[in-house]
């Protein structure tokens, strides 16, 4: 049997499905602001309905959607406990610190491939307990992460005036060389990288639990087989998510366009769309599967662009640098919420043609096939 008959379909689709919400949210940092959106940038309807979209439905989602996926996939490498496979992930980890550090410094400083590699070596840590004890764990790493969620809102409410920090950068990013933007996000990866540990890191972690357990069973080897569980996340995750997220998304929105809605709003509306996203997050994996099982093709177009998703994630970040920063097209800062999303849709679109193409011709992604040599293996 091939590699390609070997590999389960759905999880590449999720990827290629999750590199879509992974662009749109990074788009208003890439080009808007360090910050993301601004009050400027989301005035008119248009403007403020795309703000709204991309807080309710892709902020908050897909990481965790990648993080599933990651826990999943990790388990291929460490269901074997022996030593070399043990060094093998932590190759892998090292790695992809390695390209998270590059992608960090060099395009976009809000990488979340570093974070991963910080908390894979807790999922190496746990990887051969039992489901009842990989449960806490996420239960656990759930409470933490509401815990800092909160502390992190209340902060930035309790000190809307304070200095994010990132001026630097959003400076370098208007006016800079390559050289200067690459050390401004340098100089700023320390806070930045401090807060996507705090505001997402056990989350995360929470999802690499579940993606392991869920590898444990196989559950994204035959979505068919497990219809009985698609459904009630699809309901659930849809019916109790979607209206939770869109509240969240309101109070987001309406704090960046005007102050009269005072900063305990946004940071409300913060608070909770990160805490609520895993409701939608499953609806998503719930939706998409039970799609799959009723029409085995549905999304198939997703999968070359899953299965080389480094290559596509990287890639995105490197297309909008030289789209808005001033050693590319120049344009950071200048457009609206509407135009910068569809720009970074655009570039999802021309990657996922690339992969289309590449993967008819090659096993592997070219950053993939990097990763391999790196960890030891060939094919991944």
């Amino acid at each position: 049997m091939s590699l390609a008959q070997q590999r389960e379909a759905l999880p590449d689709r999720l990827r290629g499905v999750a590199l879509l919400g992974i662009v749109v949210v990074n788009a208003a940092f890439l080009g808007i602001s360090g910050d993301g959106f601004t009050a400027e940038s989301v005035q008119g309807p248009g403007n403020w309905l795309t703000a709204l979209l991309v807080f309710t439905f892709a902020q908050g989602k897909f990481y965790l959607l990648f993080s599933f996926l990651f826990g999943y996939s990790a388990s291929f490498i460490l269901r074997d406990n022996s030593t070399p496979h043990r060094r093998r992930y932590l190759r892998r980890l090292l790695a992809l610190f390695l390209f998270g550090l590059a992608h960090a410094v060099f395009f976009f400083v809000g990488d979340i491939l570093i974070t991963y590699a910080i908390f894979g070596l807790l999922l190496l840590a746990v990887s051969r307990t039992s489901d009842r004890t990989l449960r806490r764990w996420v239960f656990a790493a759930f409470a933490v992460g509401v815990v800092f969620i909160l502390i992190i809102s209340t902060l930035n409410a309790a000190f809307p005036d304070e200095s994010s920090g990132l001026e630097g950068l959003d400076s370098a990013m208007a006016t800079g060389s390559f050289a200067e933007a690459s050390l401004a996000r340098l100089e700023a990866l320390p806070l930045v990288l401090a807060v996507i540990i705090f505001l997402q890191g056990p989350m995360a972690f929470a999802a690499f639990a579940l993606g392991l357990m869920a590898s444990r069973r196989r559950l994204l080897a035959d979505p068919e087989a497990h219809i009985t569980l698609w459904r009630p996340l699809t309901i659930w995750g849809w019916g109790i998510g979607l209206p939770l997220q869109l509240i969240a998304g309101v109070l987001q929105t309406q704090a960046i366009a005007s102050d009269s809605s005072g900063p305990f709003a946004g940071a409300a509306g913060t608070a909770l769309g990160f805490i609520s996203a895993p409701i939608l997050t499953a609806g998503y994996i719930g939706s998409i599967a039970l799609a799959i099982a009723i029409k085995p093709r549905f999304l198939a177009i997703m999968a070359p662009a899953g299965r080389m998703s480094l290559t596509v994630y990287i890639g995105e970040s490197a297309l909008l640098s030289i789209i808005f920063a001033a050693y590319g097209l120049g344009y950071f800062g200048q457009w609206g919420a509407l135009p910068v999303v569809l720009t970074s849709i655009a570039s999802w679109a021309i990657l996922s043609i690339f992969a289309l193409v590449w993967m008819r011709k090659f096993s592997q992604g070219p950053l993939e096939a990097v990763l391999a040599w790196m960890t030891g293996k060939r094919n991944t």
